[in-house]
């Protein structure tokens, strides 16, 4: 039997979703937990209210950013935005 083992630091598997409709928002919660996470999910709610500027700056943060604008999926989430 094949032992599987996870060599990954955990940090690398976190993702955190940004639900917030201000970058200020956003920014100041991402800044405070920057160094604990792999990435950070930007979503149509705060890529509405922010546009680009919400990647540049938690990008700068240095985590990674996954950009979440899929608009159909969930009436709550189209209607927030």
């Amino acid at each position: 039997m094949t032992q599987t083992t996870f060599d990954a630091h955990p940090r690398s598997s976190l993702i955190v979703a940004l639900d917030f409709d201000s970058l200020s928002s956003a920014v100041k919660f991402a800044t405070q937990i920057a160094d604990l996470v792999g990435m950070f999910k930007i979503g149509n709610q705060l890529f509405t209210a922010a546009g680009p500027a919400a990647v540049k700056e938690i990008a700068a943060l240095g985590s990674g950013v996954f950009l979440d604008l899929k608009y159909h999926d969930i009436p709550n989430t189209v209607a927030g935005a």
